[in-house]
């Protein structure tokens, strides 16, 4: 995702919805991630791509540094559970019980709270989501 092609809008758009994605429990990521034919790690790759959202927003001042800090939290647990040592932590059963999705899921609820007032929104359709 390019920042220099990125809207403040579409930052905001692509942050809500990959934020979505890591909250919703994780039957419905399941459920999401199979009818799109994708992996858990998809949903990493994606968060990982969000970092040009995030540097919009904080620049524009929709984000501040508490926020900021949070979201850099998700990413250092997503990297932190890479390597082939831990493939099973990139199952989808693994969504359920691994410590680290939990706490992806719980900062990524605390942070859609603070922008969008609720952590529970509707998952985005893969057609109009900026994702995978």
């Amino acid at each position: 995702m390019s920042e220099q092609r990125l809207s403040e809008a579409g930052a905001w758009k692509y942050l809500v919805e990959t934020l979505t994605m890591l909250a919703a429990e994780a039957e419905d990521q399941t459920v999401w991630l199979e009818r799109y034919r994708l992996e858990t790690d998809d949903l990493a790759l994606d968060y990982e791509n969000a970092g040009a959202a995030i540097h919009v927003l904080a620049e524009a001042g929709r984000i501040d540094v508490a926020l900021e800090s949070r979201l850099a939290r998700i990413d250092a647990i997503l990297d932190a559970m890479s390597g082939t040592q831990q493939s099973s932590r990139w199952t989808y059963a693994a969504l359920t019980a691994d410590a680290g999705w939990l706490k992806v899921r719980q900062l990524a609820r605390e942070a859609l709270t603070e922008l969008a007032g609720t952590w529970q929104q509707p998952l985005p359709t893969l057609g109009t989501y900026g994702g995978p």
